[in-house]
């Protein structure tokens, strides 16, 4: 069995233009958020339906699980996901947690709060996630030294010094290319292709300034989840990529 890298994150996180560095490598296998189909699929417990159902994509957690673990058969594979959609499962499941190179993704909860109560109203405190992220990141430190955390404001200010580092503690190649593309839309987004749309037009990683009139300053509901929120945040922050490594 080839690598298993996983990119554990939360939702409008910067994930999709990271993940689109990975797929721009050409030499990973790109799963886009298979667990995706446990939560809004199999359990059915969004707020919001998936876009689009592979027929052919398992549903319950063990066929995701064997899913990915096959995809390795003939190479190494590279998956983002958002930890609340399997967490349930997740923080029992050593065996395969411990099979994974860990990676976790983390962005300013209230940024990344704004930005998903602008596509679903509806979102709710476990769907932004933070609190399920931190705690694999924590399982995660049971059986690995330093797991890799990357923030999204580094990654924004400085992609190809946090891309580089990442591939270093990885111990993959950096592969400077990667880090632009043509735009355009990718087949693996299609089942969230509206939400894809800013990775869909871009050409590499690029500082977002996107504002929002509803925020974690002037929504009560919002400003709750982030208070919520903050603290796991925080202790992963405190763990990302060395400042010194991506300088």
């Amino acid at each position: 069995m080839h690598a298993m890298i996983a990119l554990w994150t939360h939702p409008r996180s910067i994930s999709t233009a990271f993940e689109r560095v990975m797929m721009e490598r050409g030499d990973l296998n790109i799963l886009h958020e298979p667990f995706s189909y446990l939560y809004y699929v199999h359990k059915d417990e969004g707020t919001i339906d998936q876009q689009y159902v592979d027929p052919d994509h398992p549903t319950d957690y063990p066929g995701i699980r064997d899913h990915i673990q096959k995809a390795a058969a003939d190479q190494s594979v590279f998956f983002k996901d958002m930890c609340a959609h399997g967490y349930e499962y997740l923080k029992d499941d050593d065996a395969f947690l411990q099979k994974l190179n860990n990676t976790f993704l983390i962005r300013d909860p209230a940024k990344a709060i704004a930005s998903y109560y602008a596509m679903n109203p509806d979102v709710t405190r476990e769907e932004i996630g933070l609190a399920q992220l931190c705690a694999v990141f924590e399982k995660a430190r049971d059986f690995e030294e330093a797991p890799i955390v990357v923030d999204a404001d580094d990654l924004e200010d400085n992609p190809e010094g946090v891309i580089k580092a990442y591939c270093q503690a990885l111990d993959i190649p950096f592969i400077p290319e990667s880090l632009t593309w043509t735009p355009g839309h990718q087949s693996e987004w299609d089942i969230w292709e509206d939400w894809h749309t800013d990775a869909a037009k871009s050409t590499g990683i690029q500082k977002n300034v996107e504002t929002f009139a509803v925020t974690v300053e002037n929504n009560d509901r919002l400003k709750a989840f982030y208070e919520d929120q903050f603290p796991y945040y925080e202790k992963m922050y405190q763990e990302r990529l060395c400042p010194e490594l991506v300088s």
